[in-house]
């Protein structure tokens, strides 16, 4: 397990440097091919150590009395071994290890993305309230994140595009991640979290069967629509993605026919992929009234893709509730299921296809 060789490795270091403070050591006695073994670990790029001054300045090696120094490991990996292994890697790492009280010990982990994002996170020691780990793994998977620092005090997320502020900020709000504030690269703009227009509540409706005609209902105006992932599933070989439509507005309004949906990969490039209705061209789809505070739903549908040495996976959906329509982005960071964790992405590449199921009422069957 990667974990439990760079748990060796983080013995070795430590090894070595008590020793240079004057410690009673036990040398392992093969520290080059301990260090040449993690470094080849499948996703585990490299590992760097650092010796940094009460002053936080950086230095080749350790004082005689390293009271008020911090000894800081640097563990660079593939950011598809996940939030969780890093949990499980710390943990290991830190096991049954007792610490010495100088220099202090500090891990960080920094996971390289196929958008070669600055991600960076200090996992040991952790903060007393909040998780920093999970917090810079989702950014890590969110398309228009360019830098995710959280250093245990302070969180620092960045975009290139000021474009991506409302949903980077999103993102951070639905998984109430230790951010406050969204900035571009540049600092020429930024969007405080708690500025983020709040998501709908969802009102269950029941068996989808339920909501009036209403035939005087108007058309909804995009503008009243929340568009959202809402759930994920897979059974047989098949994918499935929902998609909801709340009606923000103040009356019924109706929707109808299929939604139009594309696919970006994490550096927000578009990929080709044919989306199919599910509903025949000659069927003519139900028209769906929805009430005020009401969601009407949809599905994507696809058999799985291969994907192995392809970085071109499918980060973000790109959503309109009627082909032509305005268009919202919709990262796979953005749906939280609770008890489900987080995806960052799909199996979703290029030449594959989607099927797309026209709106229903929520809670009708697909």
């Amino acid at each position: 397990m990667p974990s439990a060789r760079i748990h060796t490795l983080l013995a070795v270091v430590l090894t070595l440097v008590l020793a240079g403070c004057g410690q009673t050591v036990t040398s392992t006695g093969d520290e080059q091919e301990i260090v040449a073994d993690a470094r080849a670990l499948s996703g585990v790029d490299d590992v760097t150590v650092h010796y940094l001054d009460p002053d936080g300045e950086e230095h080749d090696g350790l004082p005689d009395d390293p009271t008020g120094w911090t000894l800081r490991l640097d563990i660079v990996h593939d950011v598809a071994l996940s939030a969780g292994w890093a949990v499980e890697a710390i943990d290991e790492l830190l096991a049954d290890r007792p610490e010495p009280a100088a220099p202090r010990l500090e891990i960080w982990l920094n996971p390289v993305t196929p958008a070669e994002a600055e991600i960076a996170v200090r996992a040991y020691p952790l903060p007393a309230t909040g998780d920093p780990v999970s917090d810079a793994y989702v950014f890590a998977g969110t398309p228009g994140v360019v830098r995710a620092v959280f250093d245990g005090e302070t969180a620092d997320v960045r975009v290139a595009d000021e474009a991506d502020l409302p949903k980077v900020a999103d993102v951070a709000a639905v998984h109430g991640a230790g951010v406050d504030v969204v900035r571009t690269l540049d600092d020429t703009a930024e969007l405080a979290v708690a500025d983020v227009a709040p998501r709908p509540p969802y009102l269950p409706s029941g068996d989808g069967g339920g909501w009036p005609a209403d035939p005087a209902a108007p058309a909804c105006d995009p503008a009243d629509l929340r568009l959202e992932l809402t759930g994920s599933d897979a059974a047989l070989g098949s994918r499935y993605l929902l998609l909801g439509a709340t009606n923000t507005g103040a009356a019924p309004c109706a929707v109808q026919g299929h939604p139009s949906a594309g696919f970006r990969t994490l550096t927000e490039q578009l990929l080709a992929v044919a989306v199919v209705p599910s509903v025949a061209a000659s069927a003519q789809a139900p028209r769906v009234v929805v009430p005020a505070g009401g969601r009407a739903v949809a599905m994507l549908d696809w058999n799985a893709m291969p994907t192995a040495g392809n970085p071109d996976l499918t980060y973000e959906v790109l959503v309109a509730a009627a082909p032509g329509g305005p268009v919202t982005e919709l990262p796979l960071t953005s749906l939280v299921v609770e008890g489900g964790g987080t995806h960052a992405y799909v199996d979703i590449v290029d030449g594959g296809e989607v099927a797309v199921t026209e709106w229903r009422p929520d809670g009708a069957s697909f």
